[in-house]
Formats: C-alpha cells, sequence, structure tokens
C-alpha cells in the first residue's frame, strides 16, 4: 500500500512539472511604428567550383530584408534572418504604420498577415 502511494505521487509530480514545462508563456506584445524598410541584395562574393570535367564561376548575392522601426523611446533596426534566397519569404511592411512584435530571446519576431512568425535581429538601436 505504502509503495502504491509513493508512485502514485511520483506520477503526479511527474505529470505536474511536464505540464509547467510545455506550457508557453503569453509573449509581451510591443507596438513600434516602421519608418523604412530596404528590401536589397548585396555580392558577397564568387563560388568557384568544379561542374562536370570543368570548372564554374558564379557571384554570390545575399538577400536582406532591413526594417526601422521607433517605439516610445529606442529607433531600432531589425535585419530579417532567412536562408531562403527567394524574396517571398520576407515580410513586407507598411511605412509609417504600426507593427506588433515580441521578444523571443535575440530575436525580435513580427506576424504577417497569415500569422506566420518573421525573425528579426537587431543591428543597431538609438535611444531617442
Amino acid at each position: 500500500m505504502n509503495r502504491r502511494l509513493v508512485q502514485v505521487f511520483s506520477s503526479v509530480l511527474l505529470l505536474t512539472a511536464a505540464v509547467s514545462v510545455l506550457a508557453e508563456t503569453p509573449h509581451q506584445w510591443e507596438a513600434a511604428t516602421v519608418v523604412s524598410q530596404n528590401l536589397g541584395s548585396s555580392r558577397a562574393g564568387v563560388y568557384e567550383g568544379p561542374l562536370g570535367s570543368g570548372r564554374v564561376t558564379a557571384p554570390i548575392n545575399l538577400k536582406s530584408n532591413i526594417v526601422v522601426v521607433e517605439t516610445g523611446g529606442y529607433k531600432y533596426t531589425w535585419q530579417e534572418f532567412t536562408r531562403s534566397p527567394n524574396w517571398h519569404h520576407f515580410v513586407v511592411l507598411i511605412v509609417n504604420e504600426e507593427v506588433k512584435f515580441y521578444r523571443d530571446g535575440q530575436w525580435f519576431v513580427v506576424l504577417d498577415s497569415e500569422g506566420k512568425k518573421h525573425k528579426f535581429t537587431l543591428i543597431g538601436a538609438e535611444k531617442k
């Protein structure tokens, strides 16, 4: 009887710990005004490598999405993180409109109109 009680107590304790770890904390949403957005491409070097029996040389271009936003006390410059070479993976924001975001560790996360997360890294901050 005593062993059964210990097993039940251990199971309840383990279940409580698992639920508290898996429970997602609500995000603390913040608002900012979009000052500017620059979708661009820049040269990042050259790839040289074998192709069949020959060699190939091709330019490497990096696509980027740089956004400047203002909050009550700061002006932030963000760069969107994506590994995709396609432009449609970047979020397009409206200048002079409000955007809502939350912080997730080092990331500033913005949701697009379909609810997809877009992660930005901070590349500059200026206190107003």
